[in-house]
């Protein structure tokens, strides 16, 4: 039995390394273009993220001191609210729809660096896999999380326009022609 772990926990590195690779080349061709958000678009990353946490927790056998958890977790999500603020949510034609900026690109790439960094120099023992892990989740949930928030906000908020109606980059709420800040969140327009 103990032979076969090694042999599961490749298998496992080289299905998640073609996901990731996968997702990279779908996110750098996609990442600019509308799409259309739904909950299981906003639901799915989640899951996912939680999955790829409770499996990896069960190989590693790994528990984190809660003062751990807390932090990395809190971090995540701060990292993940700030990242979502990259998203513009919007009506187009009855439909809510999301566009991303380059600063999208920017903050997940940011994290990436700063994990693979971390994994190169730390030789990566347990905790500092556990760590990182929980922040990438807490980011997922926290990125994930604002945006379906805006995206309830934009579904019970009909006049959000995408189209003729000058709307703000950060939260996508309708604003004034002649407004220089948004008068739902404060940007500066």
């Amino acid at each position: 039995m103990a032979a076969v772990i090694p042999i599961i926990m490749k298998i496992i590195s080289i299905i998640f390394l073609i996901f990731f690779i996968l997702s990279v080349v779908f996110l750098v061709f996609t990442f600019r273009k509308p799409k259309k958000v739904s909950m299981l678009s906003l639901i799915l990353p989640i899951v996912i993220s939680l999955i790829t946490f409770a499996v990896f927790s069960f190989f590693v056998n790994y528990k984190p001191s809660i003062p751990v958890l807390v932090f990395m977790g809190s971090f995540g999500l701060c990292i993940g609210i700030l990242w979502s603020q990259s998203t513009r949510v919007y009506i187009e034609s009855g439909t809510v729809m999301s566009h991303n900026s380059i600063w999208y690109l920017v903050v997940w790439g940011t994290v990436f660096a700063l994990t693979q960094l971390i994994f190169i120099v730390t030789q990566r023992p347990p905790s500092i896999i556990m760590a990182l892990l929980i922040m990438s989740t807490a980011s997922i949930i926290g990125m994930n999380g604002r945006i379906m928030q805006r995206y309830f906000s934009a579904r019970s908020n009909p006049e959000m326009s995408g189209g003729s109606l000058p709307t703000c980059s950060r939260c996508g709420a309708s604003v004034g022609s002649g407004s220089a800040f948004c008068n739902k969140c404060g940007n500066r327009l």
